[in-house]
């Protein structure tokens, strides 16, 4: 009894973690996921290997009544909120999302569309969290059957399956640090050390401080931790092993077995399920993020929603004595409804205000020329402008660099230059002292930056073409000005005003979308084309310039403003190929 109330008690924990890391309050708190993903697979291999009549329909069926309810009424009441609050266009990417987080599959949507949970630019998809219950939903579907094939040698079996999904995740997080962070292959270790815990013949600990050394670390992951903490791989273990402690722990835990903590065990479930949505669906009505007051209003709301679920919906359900046909009938409705709901919403994502071309991007990203976050090296074919031409000109930086590619690559084309791309995402041509961050690694744009000026010392180009983001985190103005020591003939473009809110999305509602007037970077050097005039009048910088809408998204502008750019560009750049 004090061992459940003990994991009734971290299970509250765990999802304090989680909201408190969504509201913006603890940088580490995303670690609740990982001691979720302890207490499950402890919890889950003992249910299977105690019962020895085990039925795998029985499994099934008596995880999709203690599951599925709540996670559909979730997902059923955040669509329909969704198509009042946030914006038409935004509802075609909803239905992807919708649509994958039924059928538990949607971890591996976010990594395909390298979503970054640790470092959203933009508001993310409201559903984005239910990656974590995909993971463990797919765990359950494996892991039965190895416990059961390797029975006798249990304890090997999944010893080697921990160690090599440990390893997996260690290595992807090198190369591809998003599907580490989302896929099972890269997460089930931690769901495998809960499993250890429990074949270890289920050692107790007998220290008597092992629950409050455990909860240390927890609070200490809470803080230490941020979105420049490489996840999960090797730091993941401090959750676990702090989980871990605790369960494993002889003693009892008054702070773990209060009644409000067992209540907020009670209702984890329903506040995983319902927090996200009630944070994330208020700043897509709003434009603009939370203020402290308002998220305190949004956890307060989600609360009382999880234990009107949990005393409503999952509790009674979860004990009723429904068939198995009755169960699965159920769930597969529940699935095709929400799965229709999801066409709907597809259908009905076209806007009054036609955006149809608002958010296309520049060609050199449908060609792969716009480098992602684990490339180093420009690509050799990515040649534009007058691809016969035998002098050349270089395009050079990062996205802020590439939303420029329509006006050079038209100047180029009516010059008489090939045109070179080098550009990457997050990655500026200025020699800045970059921090790892979430998905995005600094030494790897160090390795770019360093591979694309080789390069362009091999083209020799007639100028070279430099963007640059100019807020990245830590930097400061100073840095930008300073780093500002090319060896070659170059032309700076100044960055854009940064709107830091999606810009489309706000012109489909009928709030002010303008963006106040930046301040500027004071960089030592003529050699600089300034598009704020042109983008800005005296006190602010309009969302449509000349009937044209002035961004694509949360900070970069459009393809037709930057063809609208174009000669003002090509005169800038004139100036300098003719000395």
């Amino acid at each position: 009894m004090e061992r459940s109330k003990k994991i009734q008690g971290l299970r509250a924990v765990a999802v304090v973690l989680v909201l408190l890391f969504h509201a913006g309050w603890l940088p580490g708190g995303y670690i609740g996921v990982d001691v979720f993903y302890v207490i499950s697979g402890y919890l889950i291999t003992g249910l299977i290997l105690r019962d020895k009549s085990f039925s795998f329909t029985n499994f099934y069926l008596r995880r999709a009544k203690r599951l599925l309810p709540a996670s559909f009424l979730v997902l059923g009441v955040t669509s329909l909120a969704f198509w009042f609050l946030a914006p038409v266009i935004s509802r075609a990417q909803y239905s992807k999302d919708l649509l994958a987080s039924t059928w538990y599959v949607s971890n591996y949507l976010y990594a395909h569309w390298q979503n970054d949970y640790q470092n959203l630019g933009a508001t993310p998809s409201p559903l984005i969290h239910f990656w974590s219950l995909a993971v463990e939903e797919q765990f359950y579907l494996i892991w039965p059957m190895l416990l059961l094939i390797f029975r006798r040698q249990v304890k090997w079996a999944v010893l080697i399956v921990t160690l090599l999904s440990f390893g997996s995740s260690i290595v992807f997080i090198e190369h591809s640090p998003i599907f580490a962070f989302y896929s099972l292959p890269t997460r089930a270790f931690e769901l495998g050390f809960g499993a250890l815990l429990y074949l270890s013949g289920r050692v107790i600990l007998p220290w008597r401080f092992s629950n409050w050394i455990g909860m240390a670390i927890l609070v200490f992951g809470g803080f230490a931790f941020n979105n420049q903490t490489s996840f999960p791989g090797v730091p993941a273990l401090l959750p676990l092993i702090g989980g871990g402690l605790i369960i494993t722990s002889n003693n009892s835990s008054r702070f773990l077995e209060m009644p409000l903590l067992q209540k907020f065990g009670d209702w984890s479930y329903s506040i995983y399920l319902w927090h996200w949505p009630i944070l994330i669906l208020p700043t897509l009505y709003l434009q603009r993020e939370l203020k402290f007051a308002e998220k305190l209003v949004c956890i307060a709301l989600c609360v009382l929603l999880a234990a009107f679920t949990f005393k409503f919906v999952e509790d009674p359900l979860r004990r009723a004595k429904t068939s198995g046909r009755k169960i699965a009938i159920s769930a597969i409705f529940s699935g095709v409804f929400l799965s229709s709901v999801a066409f709907i919403m597809n259908a009905n994502s076209a806007s009054a205000l036609d955006l149809t071309n608002v958010r296309q991007q520049p060609k050199i990203y449908v060609d792969g020329c716009q480098l992602d976050k684990q490339a180093i090296k420009p690509k050799e074919t990515c040649i534009y402008g007058d691809v016969t031409a035998n002098r050349s000109v270089v395009l050079f930086g990062d996205s802020h660099a590439a939303q420029w590619f329509p006006a050079v690559d038209s100047w180029a084309k009516t010059r008489g230059y090939r045109l070179v791309v080098m550009t990457k995402s997050s990655c500026p041509a200025l020699a800045l002292p970059l921090r790892d961050n979430g998905a995005f690694k600094a030494r790897l744009c160090d390795e770019f930056r360093s591979n694309a000026l080789a390069e362009i010392r091999r083209v020799k180009p007639a100028l070279v073409i430099v963007g640059n983001f100019e807020h990245y985190s830590g930097i400061k103005s100073s840095d930008y000005s300073s780093a500002l020591n090319f060896p070659f003939p170059y032309l700076l473009i100044r960055d854009t005003p940064w709107p830091n809110r999606d810009i489309p999305s706000c012109l489909t509602t009928k709030q002010n979308c303008d963006t106040p007037l930046p301040s500027t970077i004071s960089y030592q050097t003529q050699s600089i084309f300034d598009p704020i005039p042109s983008l800005c009048d005296a006190k602010k910088c309009p969302a449509e310039v000349d009937g044209l809408v002035t961004y694509r998204d949360q900070t970069h502008i459009t393809v037709d403003m930057s063809l609208h750019l174009a000669n003002q560009l090509g005169e800038k750049i004139d100036s300098l190929v003719a000395r």
